[in-house]
């Protein structure tokens, strides 16, 4: 299981390799819903967010029922997140 600094340099790593990513298949609208998701994460496990506060505020955004290539992106990287605290994933996929 990663450890909050662990999880925070990966997101980190993450934005910083999104922000310069470009390939002409690539939807700007996830990238950009990504991006903000990603800054999101790291802001609030800088916080010191627990697993259920992640659950909650994914749980929340799910019941929201909003659609977009921005949301998309941003949910995607939400699931992730908590996917990686629950030590589901590991090293990079």
């Amino acid at each position: 299981m990663k450890t909050r600094n662990e999880i925070i340099k990966d997101l980190e790593d993450r934005l910083f390799l999104l922000n310069f990513m470009i390939a002409d298949e690539m939807d700007w609208d996830e990238k950009f819903g990504q991006i903000s998701a990603l800054e999101s994460c790291i802001e609030k496990h800088k916080e010191g967010w627990t697993l259920e506060q992640f659950k909650e505020h994914l749980e929340k955004h799910k019941s929201e029922n909003m659609y977009g290539d921005y949301i998309d992106g941003f949910m995607s990287v939400l699931k992730r997140n908590v996917r990686e605290m629950e030590g589901e994933l590991v090293g990079s996929e």
